[in-house]
């Protein structure tokens, strides 16, 4: 964006002292969306605060990129599990000042998770339904965490929970309906003018990170339109944009030499069975079904290529090399042998070739569920339908508002159904456990939290069971082993597509940006904990 367009977007906010001495190097971000109220409270939905407030004014003790499990140091620099998995205990950076000056110490930390055992509704990640049960510094750079239990997969969620000064909010008494407007971090910028068209934070000068960001000022622009944001980046008036697009290389990329685009995949996209229901408590007639849908077709119909079909573990490209057992096999597509599979599990085909049911009688035509509208699985679902059609089973495609979509996922009333994974994190457990575990499904009618197949095995749950109570990289591996075997083997759902972030780079004025070969964040947009990294790290040409 030139100096012009920023100043005019700006004006309404800045003071002409403020306009005469503006930022030499301005990151600027282009977000299709309006923005709320001036709220900078870090506990507040993300829909509710401002987008500086988790990714460049507050920061957490360690960042956790869900591409690979890699921790970054933050306002903690080591942390250690105690023998038993219960003591968790966090060594704080020393010489951090608050944006007021004051100086940052585990008692801050402290305070903090001690702030969301007094107001629950501020924790909204559980932590302490979750075993915590207590939380104290004993000097200035270590904090001590006990739990009830054994829980380390709660290390995330601990690792990024945003830290607050005591100073202040230890006076404010309604914490979640606190708007925050003069916001006092530890992070790399400071909040500087606001309006419904433009934000902006400046440079903290004293950050604890000498020599970084290398940038003054970050800046972001609503527009109305997706299509409008890219414009801008195109244009080259923006440098960064977390932007959807059906087609980015062509759409984007090649439309000029400094555009580029980092879609790294963070998930995947599901065919849900309903176990829960007939035939599909049957695991061989799962099986049948997943080997008669072609995935690589899918994707190819439903992205353009773009998105390229999900292993059949359901377990993502950045965690295959560590978590997916060697020499997993993945499902192969072979209409012949799903045809035969059926027949050998008991649904013969009659005269006509439909499917028929083991007491005989032609199988009813079966409901994908999709979003209404939504194209990308519509198309997939139409794709499945003829796939299916091939080994005599037939399907009708049912397109529902987003009320009665996830309800019917959710209660189970649905045949099959097109969803995204309702769970994930940095490793292959936490999209597992909220997909499988039983305290995440419900009986048919009620409501599941996550378990949208209602798929439990004894095996699975034992295995992440003892996944979540060791520190233990060899046995979690083992656990995990147990566990991609058995989903393998039952597939509760089929893996259809990966599914990606959107994060699209101009990068005609700054260098830096996270890569497939740098993947320092995971690409996540410009409000979340990671792009605080991208801040960090882009340099001026």
């Amino acid at each position: 964006m030139n100096k012009l367009t920023l100043t005019a977007l700006l004006a309404a906010t800045l003071s002409a002292t403020a306009l005469a001495q503006q930022p030499r190097h301005v990151f600027t971000v282009v977000r299709p969306t309006q923005w709320g109220a001036q709220n900078f409270n870090p506990f507040a939905p993300g829909d509710q605060h401002l987008l500086p407030t988790n990714s460049a004014i507050y920061e957490s003790l360690f960042y956790v990129n869900t591409l690979n499990g890699k921790v970054t140091p933050v306002l903690g620099t080591k942390y250690v599990w105690s023998k038993d998995n219960r003591t968790l205990t966090v060594t704080t950076r020393p010489g951090v000042k608050w944006h007021d000056g004051q100086t940052f110490s585990a008692r801050d930390a402290a305070f903090t998770f001690n702030y969301l055992k007094q107001n629950p509704a501020l924790d909204t990640s559980a932590i302490w339904k979750n075993g915590l049960s207590g939380a104290r510094a004993t000097n200035d750079t270590t904090l001590v965490l006990t739990f009830t239990r054994a829980n380390t997969t709660i290390f995330p969620y601990v690792a990024g929970q945003m830290i607050v000064p005591e100073h202040i909010w230890s006076k404010i008494s309604a914490p979640l309906t606190e708007a925050n407007a003069r916001p006092v971090g530890t992070g790399p910028f400071t909040f500087d003018t606001y309006s419904q068209q433009a934000l902006r934070v400046l440079k903290n000068p004293t950050y604890w990170m000498k020599g970084q960001p290398y940038i003054d000022a970050v800046v972001w622009v609503s527009t109305n339109s997706n299509d409008a944001a890219l414009l801008k980046l195109l244009k080259g008036e923006a440098d960064y944009g977390y932007v959807g697009q059906a087609d980015p290389v062509n759409g984007y990329q090649k439309k000029g030499p400094n555009n580029q685009f980092w879609w790294p995949v963070t998930g995947d996209n599901y065919l849900y069975f309903n176990t829960a229901k007939a035939p599909f408590n049957d695991p061989a007639f799962r099986r049948a079904l997943a080997q008669a849908v072609n995935t690589a077709n899918v994707a190819q119909k439903a992205y353009a290529g773009v998105a390229k079909p999900a292993h059949s573990s359901g377990v993502i490209p950045g965690q295959q090399a560590q978590w997916l057992p060697a020499g997993t096999p993945t499902l192969k597509y072979s209409v012949s042998a799903a045809d035969a599979a059926l027949t050998r599990a008991g649904y013969r085909k009659n005269a006509q070739g439909a499917r028929l049911g083991k007491d005989g009688t032609p199988l009813p035509p079966f409901k994908i569920l999709v979003g209404a509208g939504w194209t990308d699985f519509i198309t997939m679902a139409q794709v499945i339908s003829e796939d299916l059609k091939k080994v005599g089973v037939t399907t009708q495609i049912d397109q529902q508002a987003w009320s009665s979509y996830a309800g019917g996922l959710q209660t189970g009333t649905y045949d099959l159904g097109i969803s995204w994974g309702w769970g994930g994190g940095p490793t292959p457990y936490y999209l597992f456990n909220q997909s499988f575990a039983p305290e995440y499904s419900a009986p048919v009618g009620k409501t599941a939290a996550s378990n949208l197949s209602r798929y439990t095995n004894p095996a699975v749950t034992a295995a992440l069971e003892t996944f979540q109570a060791t520190s233990d990289p060899a046995t979690q591996k083992k656990a995990m082993a147990t566990v991609v075997k058995a989903l393998m083997t039952d597939l509760p759902w089929l893996p259809l597509t990966d599914r990606s972030e959107f994060s699209n780079y101009n990068t005609s004025r700054f260098t830096g940006f996270p890569t497939a070969q740098n993947p320092y964040n995971a690409g996540t947009a410009d409000d979340t904990p990671g792009a605080r990294l991208m801040y960090l790290n882009v340099k001026p040409k």
